[in-house]
């Protein structure tokens, strides 16, 4: 008996961890895409306008057309006013979109259901059931960060070849000067926001948690709901 209400335990834990996580990697994803603001600020930190021979205007301009090609679905073609495209560069872009699209609605799906989800664990002082996902996530997340850390270029690298089953993302500037814009280092701060956010509310999940492990007893939730 004890055996069955654990299992049913276990796979609660894991269904409701499955729908949270869902929830905050497709928030995070799409705050991160949407943060022109860190763009902006690296226009003068790493001298882009050197790099493009592009006032600041003009790349910002050029940066949301990408950033609305992308996500937007009723613009169906990437037209930059002052950069050229090739082929393969247009295709990458239209490779990152079908991603981003999919997050979207990822993220219009389980968003609001893990809000609603963790306001009822709350309600009911359940939300210690998180505390093992939680911390499998969060170190979890914490080994990519350190790995990151020390060498960025290999997980970008690896990031790519996971997600794209071609090699259209390795952009030549002669044919594709809009990578002139987007620097390694643009990139690694974008990684560095994603993470920001997504620890951020792991630790927000993590203080609820522990909150109702402190006010209702796992042992005594458990027992009462045997009862």
């Amino acid at each position: 008996m004890n055996g069955g209400l654990s299992l049913k335990l276990t796979m609660q834990q894991i269904g409701y961890a499955l729908i949270i996580l869902l929830g905050c990697l497709s928030f995070a994803i799409f705050l991160t895409i949407n943060s022109v603001w860190l763009f902006d600020l690296n226009i003068h930190a790493l001298h882009l306008s050197a790099a493009t021979g592009m006032s600041a205007e003009r790349m910002h301009e050029e940066y949301l057309r990408m950033i609305n090609y992308i996500q937007n679905p009723l613009t169906h073609s990437l037209n930059f006013k002052y950069f050229i495209s090739s082929p393969n560069g247009l295709q990458h872009f239209k490779d990152v979109r079908h991603l981003v699209i999919f997050n979207n609605v990822m993220a219009v799906i389980f968003v609001p259901v893990s809000f609603v989800l963790v306001r009822r664990l709350n309600k009911k002082s359940l939300t210690w059931m998180l505390l093992t996902p939680i911390k499998t996530v969060v170190i979890f997340s914490l080994v990519i960060v350190s790995i990151m850390i020390v060498n960025f270029e290999q997980v970008f690298i690896y990031f790519h070849e996971l997600l794209f089953r071609n090699s259209d993302w390795i952009f030549d500037p002669d044919l594709d000067p809009v990578i002139n814009m987007l620097p390694d280092t643009f990139f690694f701060e974008c990684f560095t926001l994603f993470f920001i956010v997504f620890l951020a509310l792991h630790l927000w999940l993590y203080i609820l948690a522990k909150k109702s492990l402190r006010s209702e007893p796992p042992l005594k939730s458990t027992r009462s709901g045997k009862q």
